[in-house]
């Protein structure tokens, strides 16, 4: 009997020690969902349908479901989750909304694993890290940079018109004189190819490359600085394309054409110049009608440069219940094996050095000239790190600036109206305090 009370024993000893490590499996690898939450359009879901999935096999007891958001709605969502509990664990940031997030208090500091894990940073652009830091805390691990300065151009449109093609040495004359050149009009004056055309109405690249700034330090922004002859020379530049030259569609010319969008006009060919991010890659590499590539957008007149710079990464919201899962997939899809299955497929970028100027970013598919993207980073101007530019951006700026692209006012006119109205309302600045 006491021989097999002691094997009774002896057995549940080894049950026991099973589940002990079972408990260890599940606590060591996180044996659990982990949510994460993204915005993007059906080609970048796509792709990050496909790293969630490459995650999901390498670490069988961790299982990451992906949430897409309309980059619109995305912070309002966010915030909603969070108050009601049900927030996701790793959040897509970018170098504009960690302005706005930040100072709610709700992302985690990632030094902790970054230190614990020996997760080098000195591989990425200074630039990007030194936006996700703040208080001497990183609060995202970026996964791209995005100078918004990618001119893509139709290479049947410049070779009907006997032009030469882009390089990334020209100017705001050189521009504007192939803008007029590959601009086409029907007897009837109907527009049936644009010169040019931007993603959104975008006066960044324009303003910059004048000159012009908004503020006087968009990381620490003291006080505004937008309200300069170059600043002005810029944003009427712009302007006269619309309505002096006629090469570049205006808002009513987009209405007119029922919903589409200029990155359409570029594919169908109605657009011969199209300004956007490189993030345009995956969808353009399925144009069949012609050939194009890329070009740095044109220094100002006074051979200045400047574009609107941005990026992304993933951090981790403080309510997650596995950070520590959240952190292995931040590290796994903001890290190389990441960016390198992300840039190859054309979507960004990549935010670590090595990787973009590697043949994995300079892998000689479409666009050809993507190299001039490591040179193009040096000139990036991120927004303003104000905890209200979004609310001054979307209240002020756009509908003060909105009549200009119709030629109810000028530039130097929207200026000083913008400025006026500006006068009580300052920047917030204080993210420390913010962030408490």
């Amino acid at each position: 009997m006491k021989i097999l009370k002691t094997l009774g024993l002896l057995k549940m000893a080894g049950f026991l020690f099973v589940l002990a490590l079972l408990g260890m499996g599940c606590s060591k690898f996180g044996s659990s969902s982990i949510k994460i939450s993204s915005w993007g359009d059906p080609k970048e879901n796509e792709i990050l349908q496909g790293l969630v999935a490459d995650f999901n096999a390498s670490h069988p007891n961790t299982k990451v479901e992906l949430q897409r958001v309309p980059w619109g709605e995305y912070n309002t969502k966010l915030l909603t989750q969070v108050a009601g509990g049900i927030a996701p664990d790793v959040i897509f940031v970018s170098t504009d909304n960690i302005a706005d997030l930040y100072p709610r208090g709700i992302l985690e500091p990632l030094d902790e694993y970054i230190h614990a894990d020996n997760f080098a940073l000195g591989d990425f652009y200074p630039s990007v890290i030194d936006r996700f830091t703040i208080g001497g805390h990183v609060y995202g691990i970026p996964r791209d940079v995005s100078p918004v300065c990618v001119v893509y151009f139709n290479k049947k449109a410049f070779d009907d018109a006997k032009l030469s093609y882009p390089t990334d040495d020209w100017n705001f004359t050189e521009f504007l004189a192939d803008a007029k050149a590959l601009t086409r009009r029907d007897a009837d004056g109907h527009t049936s190819q644009w010169g040019f055309a931007d993603d959104w109405g975008m006066v960044e690249p324009f303003v910059y490359c004048a000159g012009g700034r908004w503020v006087d330090n968009p990381q620490k922004p003291n006080q505004y600085a937008f309200n300069s002859p170059a600043f002005i020379s810029g944003l009427q530049f712009r302007a006269d394309l619309i309505l002096k030259h006629k090469v570049m569609p205006g808002p009513s010319n987009v209405t007119a054409m029922g919903g589409m969008g200029s990155s359409d006009m570029f594919v169908n060919g109605t657009c011969a110049m199209f300004l956007s991010g490189i993030w345009k890659t995956p969808a353009f590499r399925d144009i069949q009608k012609f050939d194009w590539d890329v070009a740095m957008f044109p220094k100002g007149t006074t051979g200045q440069r400047g574009y609107q710079d941005g990026g992304s990464g993933y951090g981790i919201l403080k309510s997650s219940k596995n950070k520590k899962g959240a952190w292995e997939f931040v590290r796994f899809i903001a890290g190389a094996e990441g960016q390198k299955k992300m840039s190859g497929l054309g979507l960004s970028q990549p935010s670590l050095m090595s990787v973009a100027a590697s043949n994995v970013f300079l892998d000689g598919k479409k666009p050809l000239n993507k190299k001039m993207l490591l040179k193009a980073v040096q000139y990036g101007v991120y927004e303003p790190m104000a905890t209200n530019w979004k609310e001054i951006r979307d209240g002020f700026i756009t509908p003060t600036f909105d009549p200009i692209w119709s030629g109810k006012i000028t530039g130097a006119e929207a200026v000083s109206l913008l400025a006026d109205k500006l006068k009580t309302k300052p920047l917030i600045v204080n993210l420390k305090e913010a962030g408490k």
